[in-house]
């Protein structure tokens, strides 16, 4: 009876193995092609970046889709990095002539998490993580423009499971360009780092709690002011 329980938990470990192992295969490989950056932003003696943004006044967007040089990308560590992407948002920067004064509006679609492993990213849109059905939508809007002594820092709330809290997000304008299509673009890159538990997820042990997103993206011009 005693060998029967033993061989028993023997398997039952064997098999949990195998659908730990199963669960945490795979990782998201980026679809994104970026385009030639024509003109890049100047830089001082100091190798600091000259202020761009006020050059380029105007109304930018860009949504997701396929053919959109644009990407966010997401890691978490923990007992295995979790790496993966939202692959559906929306980027709105409107630029005023004091880009102090401007304002950057994120959408991103919570059910469109892709880690490369579909076992995974149900588990994740589950209600231990990104609850997906509850909480369609993680919004950022800014609040003000800095400069920074290589970039910018765009501060502002981030709303995540309903939960909103302040945060800093430092991005870098690249320079601009003409994209395979024949449409002119900005491009701009960065990543911020958040406390996931922060904003009501589960603590759950082997799984990180601080998650860093990066970003890049092609802006397209809609309106110059």
């Amino acid at each position: 009876m005693i060998k029967k329980i033993v061989i028993g938990v023997v398997i039952a470990a064997v098999i949990g193995v195998g659908v730990i192992f199963y669960a945490l295969s795979g990782e998201y490989e980026s679809k994104l092609d970026k385009s030639d950056v024509d003109s890049e932003v100047a830089v001082d003696s100091t190798g600091n970046e000259v202020p761009s943004l006020s050059l380029i006044e105007g109304n930018y967007h860009i949504t997701s889709g396929e053919g959109i040089q644009a990407e966010l990308l997401f890691n978490a560590d923990g007992m295995k990095t979790a790496k993966g992407a939202f692959e559906k948002f929306s980027i709105d920067f409107t630029i005023n002539e004091d880009y102090h004064q401007s304002t950057l509006n994120v959408d991103i679609e919570s059910a469109s998490l892709n880690t490369g492993n579909s076992m995974r990213d149900e588990h994740l849109a589950e209600a231990d993580f990104f609850d997906v059905e509850k909480f369609p939508s993680i919004t950022f809007l800014s609040t003000s423009i800095e400069d920074t002594d290589t970039g910018y820092v765009a501060k502002g709330d981030l709303t995540l499971l309903s939960n909103t809290k302040p945060i800093d997000v430092p991005f870098k304008h690249l320079g601009n360009g003409t994209n395979p299509e024949g449409d002119a673009f900005e491009a701009f890159e960065g990543n911020f780092v958040f406390d996931r538990v922060e904003y009501g997820m589960e603590e759950i042990s082997g799984a990180g709690n601080v998650v860093t997103v990066n970003f890049y993206c092609e802006l397209a011009i809609i309106t110059a002011d």
